[in-house]
């Protein structure tokens, strides 16, 4: 199954969302629903109501911060409650299938599972299952997508640069193995963002065919006039297939300075998924400077998955 064919299984024969695994194949009218919801959450006070009945189970096979207590705050915000599944001590551990989980908290009426898994394709057979009740939400599959991510990256930008048409983003660093690249650019491109520039080593450039084919730049022509440059972590738990990378030696390669900055638009924006490797892909007193908005990218994270939590309800 690919993922065009995942893409299809998010919404019902009336467009309406019934899960998020992927941007891919979603419409802009959804994305902006989203939006706009979430500017709704980050704006008015809310009148929360405790509601039993949209319980929620986080399960998150590799590790998180922002996103798992974003998705959990989230949850809490609207009234949901959370319980929390560890991998290694659940039946997981046991030899139980995913898919019995899944079947197991079904059964229990939990509403939505969020999931973070490294096994490209494991949303599949979740959201085939004939009868399947509860919501699935990606909070991240291996390589190849971050819904959640790419919808506050984009809300992000939109904030700062609303004319999206005329907006030029250089994503820099580890895109051969970053979700995240993969969902904002989906996100970008879905919104009209045409200058889109990619940027990485070599051994960290994507597979031709990704990225819709978007060519690999050097990083002087990636950054040249550009108004938001989006730095990568170098994700070295999924380095198999390529040795090492050394941390200083990436930094003089592609690390953005401010001297490097300068080369941009005059008031260019940096931003960065997170967790940071300060001064290897950002130079440190870059990470909190004026130009950054990483800061908010963290706090749209909330609003974003108010957002899907409430638009998979209603």
């Amino acid at each position: 199954m690919n993922e065009n064919h995942e893409a299809s299984l998010q919404v019902d024969q009336n467009g309406k969302l019934k899960h998020l695994i992927t941007l891919e194949g979603l419409s802009r009218p959804v994305i902006e629903s989203l939006l706009e919801r979430a500017e709704r959450y980050g704006q008015e006070p809310l009148s929360i109501r405790f509601d039993p009945s949209q319980s929620v189970a986080l399960l998150f096979c590799e590790a998180s911060t922002r996103t798992r207590m974003s998705f959990s705050l989230a949850a809490w915000r609207l009234g949901y409650p959370v319980v929390n599944l560890e991998p290694d001590r659940s039946s997981l551990a046991k030899s139980e299938t995913l898919e019995d989980t899944v079947s197991t908290l079904e059964a229990m009426g939990v509403r939505y599972l969020v999931l973070r898994h490294s096994q490209p394709g494991i949303f599949k057979t979740l959201i085939d299952s004939p009868g399947r009740t509860i919501h699935c939400i990606s909070a991240g599959e291996a390589h190849r997508s971050h819904p959640t991510q790419g919808l506050l990256d984009l809300l992000t930008i939109r904030q700062h640069f609303p004319d999206l048409a005329r907006l030029s983003v250089a994503i820099v660093g580890d895109l051969a193995h970053s979700r995240v690249a993969r969902s904002t650019f989906t996100a970008l491109r879905t919104f009209g963002v045409s200058d889109i520039r990619l940027s990485a080593p070599p051994e960290l450039a994507p597979h031709p065919g990704d990225f819709q084919g978007a060519p690999n730049h050097t990083l002087d022509e990636a950054l040249l006039d550009v108004q938001v440059v989006i730095a990568l972590r170098v994700q070295t738990e999924r380095l198999t297939d390529t040795p090492t990378i050394n941390p200083s030696h990436y930094y003089s390669q592609y690390g953005l300075t401010s001297e490097r900055l300068r080369r941009c638009h005059p008031d260019v924006r940096i931003m960065h998924p997170g967790p940071i490797h300060p001064g290897m892909e950002l130079a440190p007193e870059l990470i909190n400077s004026r130009r950054s908005l990483i800061r908010e990218q963290v706090r749209n994270g909330l609003p974003i998955r108010m957002a899907v939590y409430e638009m998979l309800t209603s």
